[in-house]
């Protein structure tokens, strides 16, 4: 029978469960089994490893928690442990970290059918952040149910002058299309104007703004840098 760590009860846990799109307080935690047979000391510090990743975690060091958390899925090569990982990754939008661990998860793991297609949808969402951080802005519109006919054409128009490198027209276009449908897509588009513009404080609020909306965005982590960097300018 495995040996099973079980760090605090009171511990902010990252759930392998329905409600997998959120961190929330668990009442008891059953954490990762030890993959393989280990020491008792080994155990002992894989317990403490996880305990310490997770009051990080809690306490907004997330590279901290992923370090702790690391050392412990060394230990233990538990695939819950690598979804553990993949989730702080996730959080600090780090892309390809977090789509390593998630793809751990997924190839040594037993999820259910509705887990394994909450991790499939997250690493799609990491690709598209991973591509946008590359393209600087949203270069697709929502969905048609999402997105007017009037809010589609202003925010093509505004991702098109914005690859000219017309930034008062594509923010004009962006401000447009945000009057029809004030999406969180259109506000990081604007927020990304602003900064070009040199308006670093609108470029805030948009951000801002844009996490209001989308607070479990998979770069939340990057647009959290990203407010911070405009700050100390």
């Amino acid at each position: 029978m495995p040996v099973r760590l079980r760090p605090h009860a009171s511990l902010r846990v990252l759930r392998l469960a329905a409600g997998l799109a959120a961190l929330t307080v668990a009442p008891a935690v059953t954490p990762p089994p030890i993959a393989h047979a280990q020491t008792d000391e080994q155990i002992a510090r894989a317990r403490a490893l996880f305990t310490e990743g997770q009051s990080a975690y809690d306490a907004g060091r997330f590279q901290e928690a992923v370090t702790k958390m690391r050392e412990a899925y060394d230990i233990t090569h538990s695939p819950e442990l690598a979804f553990n990982v993949a989730r702080v990754y996730e959080r600090m939008s780090e892309y390809q970290e977090a789509i390593r661990y998630f793809r751990i998860y997924l190839r040594q793991g037993t999820p259910d059918a509705e887990v394994r297609a909450d991790v499939e949808q997250r690493v799609a969402a990491l690709r598209e952040a991973e591509r946008r951080s590359r393209d600087h802005v949203f270069t697709a519109p929502p969905s048609d149910d999402e997105l007017t006919r009037e809010a589609r054409t202003f925010f093509t128009r505004g991702v098109a002058m914005f690859r000219r490198g017309e930034y008062e027209a594509a923010m004009q276009a962006f401000t447009a299309a945000h009057r029809f449908a004030p999406l969180p897509e259109v506000l990081y588009n604007m927020a990304v104007v602003a900064e070009r513009l040199g308006a670093p404080r609108d470029a805030i609020d948009y951000y801002r703004e844009y996490l209001r909306l989308r607070p479990t965005a998979p770069d939340r982590g990057f647009v959290e840098r990203e407010i911070e960097r405009l700050r100390g300018r």
